[in-house]
């Protein structure tokens, strides 16, 4: 199998996280224009040929294709796996439609948001979704300086919540990188955390490149 490149994907990422964002725009959907219209050149949209084209937005974990694919439903605030639930969708899936390469998901918003981060996790590491390698970018935009209450251990609550709701169907094998970033646009202050090993959760700092060993979960 090719090698995907990875390592372009983080670049363009970390592209995005040295912005010098003035007047930031919050709708998430800009975030994914953004990110398309660069990744494009390596996985164009090919609109007259699905078989053919390697940028697929929206992805479902569920439909006629995907019959064993991940079905999720709402209890309370919180998505849980469920056989009788609805499809999920990723942001993006890249390369073959039918057996991507890479799932990835984009957060864009002022604030933390603990139930909506987990449930993209979710998905990306869902054994059911035939993912082969997986990307979370979050971004928290803050009017004026840094939260003082958004700390290491409120971000690894995440990875605990992950393992509890997926459970056996944990795909401790995928390959991953989920990024979050805080940003203060009034005093241009930056943190960063990221993760591509579930046992060592989040650290502290700006990804190189995704750790190629084998990620297992405890």
């Amino acid at each position: 199998m090719e090698k995907m490149p990875i390592p372009q994907i983080i670049e363009l990422l970390t592209s995005i996280y040295n912005l010098d964002i003035k007047n930031p725009c919050l709708n998430e959907r800009y975030l994914h224009h953004y990110f398309t219209k660069t990744i494009q050149k390596e996985f164009p949209i090919i609109f007259d040929d699905l078989h053919k084209s390697k940028l697929h937005p929206e992805w479902a974990t569920s439909n006629q294709y995907r019959l064993k694919g991940g079905k999720y439903k709402k209890n309370d605030n919180k998505y849980e796996i469920n056989d009788n639930g609805t499809s999920g969708y990723i942001d993006f899936a890249l390369s073959d439609y039918y057996n991507p390469q890479i799932g990835i998901e984009f957060k864009c918003n002022k604030s933390w948001n603990f139930q909506s981060i987990v449930f993209d996790y979710m998905k990306l590491m869902d054994k059911n979704n035939l993912l082969q390698q997986a990307i979370s970018f979050s971004i928290i935009y803050r009017d004026k300086r840094l939260s003082n209450e958004l700390k290491l251990n409120n971000i690894n609550e995440t990875i605990i919540e992950l393992k509890k709701r997926l459970n056996t169907r944990l795909a401790t094998n995928r390959q991953f990188l989920f990024w979050i970033v805080e940003i203060a646009v009034e005093t241009k202050s930056k943190r960063s955390w990221y993760c591509t090993n579930l046992d060592e959760k989040f650290l502290i700092g700006i990804p190189n490149e995704i750790n190629t060993s084998t990620q297992h979960a405890v």
